[in-house]
């Protein structure tokens, strides 16, 4: 009883202990909830019409597109390794295709549009869909060159049989190939359910709209009728600057006007930042001038060139074979010395500022040899090298003595089919020793003869069917050495920025005193992560630092720290915060709003300046009485063009409405043109000479207006409806 009347004496105690438990037990659930929400959102690289993207599912894109980039790289005969460039722009264009595909989806799922089964096997039998020409030169017709669905079908079916043919048989290369030939088809396969349905909701726009016989001549006219004139202008830099004044209220004016342009998705932010590049100093050029100086004399003095190119760290691994001059494409420099320069010569040591390089070559030989070989070949295939040596010259005396080459490959294991082997899909620079010696061994048997092949490793018996296309082509060492700027120079120009930034501390100092030490200050108005230009165009995980710190922490007025980034370490970056602006519509007082609604009240108010300047003007002879006035003659002008007077040099399409509406030796009336006031003379006019075809014109006309139509509505949508995030910058 004592300790029930304890409790009841202090109930009001209790009751407010156990609220404030109960209190701090939902409060940790609501606080874990969110830190759950907190984590999954910054999981999340983007977001649109909410369908949310992992950075997992976004690598995991990147990681696909990637792939077929590289496969396409090799099977174009290059190396298959992307550059850090190349990957930013793929990472650029997988959030492109997600945003693009969502925004279709959204609206075909509203639409109850979809793709079918049935759709996409038409689209298979008819093998022009865009997606499927990745793969159009893989299960190609021969005589049409388009993608044929039989031979797609024929390899699915004995896609597992082949593979397990190529790993019996130990064929690394040939596995390699098969693989990567059904990963293309896997990705050209989702690709393409992508662009049917994307085809179809751009159907819509272009069979909602039509046009009529009327129209379709305009446009044809707009297109073709050519005219000839004689044109006065008077610019609106006539105006002096301080004879214009503006008002707030006439700002404002326009800012109802042009309020749809500083509208925004996602917040954005007013930047303005220093990107020094460092470049290698005239120490740095000296230093290996003379260091590839060396690397020459002993290209003129010793024949071991593979190991001298290996030891001077060039960026162009020696090939001992003959290569065409279509392997030096990337390389003008080196291509443009070739025919000039003797067997056996050594170009001296030279500049090349296209590449930023320090170069010496030496030409070994020079040979006519095929572009293209028609072969097929038995491989030996016995126990031991010697084994395979010896069955191979088994084969050949038997090919010699009458067998049927396609019996023995039969015998062997083997496929007889034969194959065109040309320049481009071998030639490389750093080709194995090995490879080399096969295709030089392989070049030496002449069309329609049979020769062995042999290596370390064992032989082979190979019939060389036709060759064709003799070209030129060189063994050449070539010593590419990039011009680097030394630690020292880095060191140095790190120090003097530091000391520039440890006296210009806020924004105000920098912009006033940036120029006067050498540093061009780059401005961003209105900067998104849409955009991802500082990350883009300077590269580096520090400018991804840079971009998440003007987007995540940044407030107006706050200088950045120095990072050092660049794709190459070579880069030095401080950006300053002007401004932060929420989602949504700027304020016509924002900075740049105001520069721009400025620029556009001062030109209308020069135009009615110039255009009272020119108002008793009748001819283009009293129009050039005006004082700051220009003559200009134009020829062969359609109203579909964009005619730009010298002087000027302003694209005016009001300008080409007057030329279409005058008749030829009459005069217009004075034209409030973009930048200047116009007066036409027409001196002539050429009729169309292509002929007028109606129907075609008329269905051109309503695609037209669709493909219009579409653009509008899908910007429309992006901006106004998706609820785009767009997070990259975070990762």
């Amino acid at each position: 009883m004592a300790a029930l009347q304890t409790i009841r004496s202090k109930g009001a105690l209790l009751v407010g202990v156990l609220g404030l438990a109960l209190f701090a037990f939902i409060a940790e659930e609501f606080f874990r909830s969110i830190e759950t929400t907190s984590n999954m959102d910054r999981s999340q690289v983007g977001e649109v019409f909410g369908k949310k993207l992992s950075i997992q599912d976004f690598q995991t894109l990147v990681e696909e597109q990637s792939e077929m980039a590289k496969i396409q790289m090799r099977m174009q005969g290059q190396e298959g390794n992307l550059t850090d460039q190349q990957t930013e722009q793929i990472r650029e264009q997988v959030w492109q295709q997600f945003v693009q595909n969502q925004m279709v989806q959204h609206e075909c799922d509203k639409l109850g549009l979809y793709v079918t089964d049935g759709e996409v096997q038409e689209a298979l039998r008819q093998g022009t869909a865009q997606s499927l020409q990745m793969v159009a030169g893989i299960f190609g017709n021969p005589q049409t060159g388009r993608f044929d669905l039989a031979q797609l079908q024929q390899f699915l079916k004995d896609y597992k049989k082949t593979l397990q043919q190529a790993q019996q048989a130990n064929n690394p290369d040939a596995i390699e190939q098969i693989q990567m030939i059904k990963k293309l088809w896997d990705y050209s396969e989702k690709q393409l359910r992508d662009e049917l349905l994307s085809n179809k909701y751009n159907m819509l726009f272009a069979m909602g709209f039509v046009s009529n016989p009327i129209a379709a001549r305009a446009a044809f006219d707009e297109r073709n009728v050519k005219k000839n004139a004689e044109v006065a202008a008077l610019p609106y830099s006539v105006v002096a600057d301080k004879d214009v004044a503006v008002s707030d209220d006439e700002l404002k004016a326009a800012y109802e006007q042009y309020k749809e342009r500083f509208f925004s998705p996602v917040p954005t932010r007013d930047v303005k930042f220093i990107d020094v590049a460092v470049v290698a100093s005239a120490a740095d050029r000296a230093d290996l001038t003379k260091k590839v100086q060396g690397f020459e004399n002993d290209l003129r003095n010793s024949e071991d060139v593979a190991n001298i190119v290996r030891t001077s760290g060039s960026e162009v691994l020696y090939t001992n074979l003959p290569l065409s001059k279509q392997a030096f494409r990337m390389m003008p420099d080196v291509s443009k010395h070739l025919d000039s320069m003797a067997v056996g010569s050594v170009k001296e040591t030279y500049y090349n500022m296209q590449d930023n390089t320090i170069n010496t070559l030496k030409l070994i030989a020079k040979t006519e040899a095929p572009d293209s070989i028609l072969y097929r070949q038995i491989a030996a295939v016995a126990a031991t090298p010697e084994a395979r040596k010896a069955q191979a010259d088994s084969i050949l005396n038997a090919l010699n003595g009458g067998a049927s080459f396609a019996e023995l490959a039969k015998k062997y294991g083997q496929r007889s089919d034969s194959v065109w082997l040309t320049s481009n899909q071998y030639e490389q620079f750093g080709l194995p020793e090995e490879s080399a010696d096969y295709l030089k061994q392989l070049f030496a048997i002449g069309s329609g003869s049979k020769g062995l092949i042999t290596s370390e490793q064992g032989a082979a018996v190979v019939e060389v069917l036709d060759r064709r296309k003799m070209v030129t082509k060189y063994n050449v060492a070539i010593v590419k050495c990039p011009l680097n700027f030394s630690k020292k120079t880095y060191e140095d120009e790190l120090s003097k920025f530091n000391r520039f930034l440890a006296q210009n501390k806020d924004i105000a100092s920098i912009e006033k005193n940036a120029a006067k030490n050498g540093y061009s200050l780059n401005e961003l108005p209105g900067y998104t992560p849409l955009q991802n230009i500082i990350p883009a165009r300077i590269g580096g995980s520090q400018a991804k630092d840079c971009a998440r710190w003007i987007f995540d922490e940044a407030e107006a007025g706050q200088v950045s720290r120095l990072y050092e980034c660049g794709r190459a370490n070579d880069h030095l970056l401080v950006a300053c915060v002007t401004a932060t602006n929420k989602k949504g519509y700027l304020p016509w007082d924002n900075a740049e709003v105001k520069a721009f609604l400025t620029a556009v009240v001062k030109q209308n108010k020069k135009a009615e300046k110039a255009l009272a300047m020119a108002k008793n003007a009748k001819t283009t002879a009293d129009l050039q009485k005006v004082k700051g006035s220009l003559m200009a003659s134009l020829t062969d002008q359609t109203l579909s063009g964009y005619p730009m007077v010298t002087g000027v040099n302003t694209p005016e399409p009001k300008l080409a409405g007057a030329i279409a509406q005058t008749a030829v030796g009459k005069y217009s009336k004075p034209v409030q043109g973009a930048a200047a006031i116009y007066l036409v003379k027409v001196t002539g006019q050429q009729a169309a000479t292509a002929k007028f075809d109606q129907a075609a014109e008329m269905a051109q006309s309503a695609q037209a207006i669709g493909q219009r139509a579409y653009q509008a509505v899908f910007n429309y949508l992006m901006v106004h409806e998706s609820d785009l995030v767009d997070h990259r910058y975070q990762f």
